[in-house]
């Protein structure tokens, strides 16, 4: 899989520079893997981009605009073309997998409400009309061309490295029957809005063939008990008429018209909507149907619950709602890292021994198509977003990220959506007036938070920790929290990285331990691979000390440029000091704060009063200029007297310099 993804830069960079090379062969795609170290490209079809016209609705059910909330529940255009279209904007930015909307033909209106009003229900794909179908908006009013382009999308994704997701609906169809048990029934309405339809296709308008027990009522869902989990699996939900798993007709139906799309297209993966309204025994039995790797979505902030849905015997794995909510705790809302009565980061990573073995197949975001943006959750605050994004593309897990975010828009209009939101975060790519005239495209690939993600890439390729390797705490206070990805075994044994976050816009300075199982060595330096400029050095006592100011985050890892470093002991004589003081090293370089005293080598230890002592590791041959001050708690700093002290590191063993203050 790394040589893959590294072939794929290569192609890239030979056919940017040297145009008249051949083209290399299209890069196979094996849809078994698993999803481990992947990066997904959420995409919702209808608002990505519109890349053939003569498939878009027509009439009442299409709109341009996006004005008001109302606006959003139309047809906007996006397509399968429109995908293919932009493959090379998704491409740059590193993804190596998207995942795309339902497939199926989608139900255009739903059935009026107690009001009389019917609603548009084609653009987002989860009200089915025709399972077997694929969706003629978003390929062809022709079936068969439209399973054409379906396909074609999929090999276009695939010549270019990137597996494909289908989101698969098998909990329900769209919202038809009206009534419970033996009253339920479908509508014989007149005056319709055009295109209603009344009745799912056949075979799936068969009464039976649903529970037809009424909405699920989530006032009761909590605390889950076997009784409210029931009522999850046989009620409908949201109004969409729940198929019973139980009627062997129905599911085998369901399953077939699922199977059907990966049998045809070669695509990748699955995501399961509605997971929790479905046992996990069923969700399993459809995975090792379709034979492709799935991730369900259970709408649930409990790991003790949807950990159920994890496993040899239920999915590979699930949408992380309770990382989710932590992450938006914490970098959104800046909250406590390690508040444990609460969802934090540290509650949450607590319970990651819940997963077992399938801890990195969960799959991690900050914000989806139902959910707020998170920069609108964030008050606009795009240190904020850089900071969640960096978190999920090194914790562990498979990240995946809503179109848009590398655009710095939140809801549109500004607009906060409590609950489930799936209006105002569900902009089109390309913003257009009622009439059709463009007024923005958001296909910026200059944006820094594009770069980021860029960049972010590129380090899960290049360092395999980031994807596989054990996750392991290292510091949590309330603002700054630490963890650190190794690779135990394998080719890549013993790289390790070091992560540290900070959630406030002040400056924390914290020093942590290596973790008992690392083997990085003391003296070792780290380099961190956001900014090569910023150094640190593992004490001799084997721990390392991180400034962290505003909502920013570092990642450490050995520098490989840098030579072998050489303990250097530095004692400081006759240094009398008042309370709360302590005695620290100053100098001209990196290991030695470069004469920023927030930087400063320190706190040396006092073992005899006023001999003070420090060892340092600074690279061998170097000469180095210092001081030592004095700092205490507030940052109130009293500088050596005299000029500068120098000395030259020895190029081997040890080095010993002995000052007065």
């Amino acid at each position: 899989m790394v040589l893959k993804k590294i072939l794929k830069r290569i192609v890239s960079f030979v056919l940017c520079f040297i145009m008249t090379m051949p083209l290399l062969p299209p890069m196979e795609v094996n849809a078994a893997d698993s999803l481990r170290g992947e990066s997904i490209y959420q995409i919702m079809v209808d608002r990505f981009y519109d890349g053939d016209k003569t498939n878009n609705a027509t009439g009442e059910a299409f709109r341009y605009a996006e004005n008001s909330e109302e606006d959003y529940r139309y047809m906007h255009g996006g397509d399968w073309q429109g995908i293919i279209d932009k493959i090379s904007y998704i491409r740059e930015m590193g993804y190596t997998a998207i995942w795309i909307s339902p497939v199926s033909d989608p139900q255009l209106w739903g059935i009026p409400d107690s009001s009389g009003k019917q609603w548009p229900t084609a653009y987002h794909g989860y009200n089915v009309f025709d399972p077997n179908r694929a969706n003629r908006y978003f390929g062809s009013k022709d079936p068969q061309a439209s399973k054409d382009k379906l396909k074609e999308l999929v090999n276009i994704c695939h010549e270019n490295g990137i597996k494909v997701i289908f989101d698969v609906v098998p909990n329900h169809v769209g919202d038809y029957l009206q009534g419970i048990g033996s009253n339920a029934h479908y509508t014989n309405g007149t005056g319709l809005k055009e295109g209603t339809q009344l009745q799912p296709a056949a075979p799936f308008n068969n009464v039976s063939w649903y529970h037809n027990k009424g909405d699920i009522n989530f006032n009761i869902e909590h605390p889950h008990t076997s009784t409210s989990t029931q009522m999850l699996e046989d009620h409908d939900l949201g109004g969409l008429d729940d198929i019973d798993f139980d009627n062997k007709d129905a599911k085998g139906a369901m399953f077939d018209s699922i199977k059907n799309w990966f049998t045809y297209t070669g695509a990748d993966g699955a995501r399961v909507d509605a997971a929790k309204c479905m046992k996990p025994s069923d969700i399993h039995e459809l995975q090792e149907y379709l034979g492709v790797v799935t991730f369900g979505e259970n709408f649930d902030m409990h790991v003790e619950f949807i950990k159920d849905w994890v496993g040899d015997n239920a999915e590979t794995g699930m949408l992380d709602f309770p990382l989710f909510q932590a992450i938006v705790n914490d970098f959104a809302y800046g909250k406590n890292f390690n508040n444990t009565s609460e969802i934090s980061l540290q509650s949450i990573l607590a319970q990651d021994y819940l997963y077992g073995t399938h801890l990195n197949d969960m799959v991690t975001f900050i914000d989806n198509h139902d959910r707020n943006r998170f920069l609108t959750e964030a008050g606009g605050d795009v240190d904020k977003l850089h900071n969640a994004l960096t978190f999920i593309f090194t914790a562990r897990g498979t990240p995946v990220v809503f179109q848009g975010t590398e655009q710095n828009r939140g809801n549109a209009n500004g607009q906060g959506i409590n609950g489930i939101a799936d209006t105002w975060n569900r902009w089109s790519m390309v913003t257009k007036d009622q009439n059709g005239n463009v007024i923005k495209d958001y296909f910026n690939t200059s944006t820094n938070t594009y770069k980021l993600i860029r960049t972010l890439n590129d380090l899960r390729e290049k360092y395999e920790a980031l994807s596989f390797g054990t996750q392991r705490e290292m510091w949590t206070s309330m603002h700054t929290y630490a963890f650190s990805r190794r690779m135990d075994s394998g080719k890549n044994a013993g790289q390790e990285l070091i992560c540290a976050f900070h959630n406030s816009k002040g400056t924390d300075t914290e020093t942590m331990s290596i973790r008992a199982e690392s083997s990085i060595k003391a003296g070792t330096t780290l380099v961190n691979v956001m900014n090569p400029n910023d150094k640190i050095t593992v004490s001799q006592d084997k721990k390392v000390t991180i400034t962290l100011t505003g909502d920013t985050s570092k990642i450490y890892v050995a520098d490989e440029n840098a030579g072998d470093t050489i303990p250097v002991t530095i004692h400081i004589r006759n240094t009398s000091t008042d309370w709360g003081q302590n005695v620290y090293i100053l100098g001209n370089c990196a290991e030695l704060g470069n004469w920023d005293p927030s930087k400063a080598a320190g706190p040396a230890a006092c073992p005899n009063y006023p001999e003070w002592i420090l060892t340092v590791y600074i690279p061998a041959g170097q000469k180095i200029e210092f001081k030592a001050i004095k700092k205490n708690a507030a940052g109130n700093v009293i500088w050596q007297s005299g000029d500068n002290r120098s000395f030259t590191v020895p190029a081997s063993g040890a080095g010993t310099v002995n000052i007065d203050w």
